[in-house]
């Protein structure tokens, strides 16, 4: 069963980071690379969301920050609904077929996201053409795991800019004045088994917010 996702407040910034943990994440003292550093970091926080699979919805980028969301389902038949977006799930209002239910008709498991309709406070399968759900979704502070995953990510990033990832070994020999010899990995670089953006490192961190795709 498929459902529409539109974001009704959106998060006020994207950045995981602040520009103090930027800076300290790169090691860098000062506000010379600030421009620098604030993209980089609305990069690594585009990554791990997608590399987290977090829903998109109509209206915002997708994001681990909290947001006003409304989430729709049609020709709803099913013991569960699962909410596109999670993490201290709060919800506001529910309507079923054009009927606004009461808060004890349904609960919502905070943490995975698991909607579920009641009747005399016992689960009963969810029948319906349409609901939609206005809800609350994500953190009101980053948590610390995932900021260090992030940290983790910009201190990569920081030092592959200075760098080529991709140089194997590089050889100067000096005595008749100069001679250069370079040789490249080719495939995937060692230490990083995908093609993906974020690195193994970081990826491993993420397992409390990756979402898994149900089909």
């Amino acid at each position: 069963m498929r459902s529409s996702l539109s974001i009704t407040t959106p998060a006020t910034s994207l950045a995981l980071l602040t520009i103090e943990e930027l800076r300290s994440a790169a090691g860098v003292t000062g506000a010379g690379q600030d421009t620098a550093l604030t993209s980089l970091g609305l990069q690594v926080a585009a990554s791990i969301m997608t590399e987290c699979g977090i829903a998109i919805g109509s209206g915002g980028e997708p994001t681990l920050w909290q947001e006003t969301l409304t989430e729709t389902f049609r020709k709803v038949r099913c013991d569960e609904l699962v909410l596109s977006r999670r993490h201290n799930i709060e919800i506001v209002s529910v309507t079923a077929d054009a009927v606004l239910m009461d808060a004890a008709e349904y609960e919502a498991d905070p943490e995975s996201g698991v909607f579920t309709k009641l009747c005399g406070d016992l689960p009963v399968r969810w029948c319906a053409t349409k609901v939609a759900v206005v809800y609350k979704a994500g953190f009101g502070e980053v948590p610390g795991d995932l900021k260090q995953a992030a940290m983790d990510f910009v201190r990569l990033a920081w030092l592959e800019s200075k760098r080529d990832p991709a140089l194997k070994s590089e050889v100067v020999d000096v005595p008749d004045v100069l001679k250069t010899e370079k040789t490249w990995w080719v495939g995937s670089v060692p230490g990083q088994s995908s093609e993906g953006a974020v690195p193994d490192v970081v990826s491993g961190q993420l397992a409390r917010y990756r979402n898994i795709a149900i089909a």
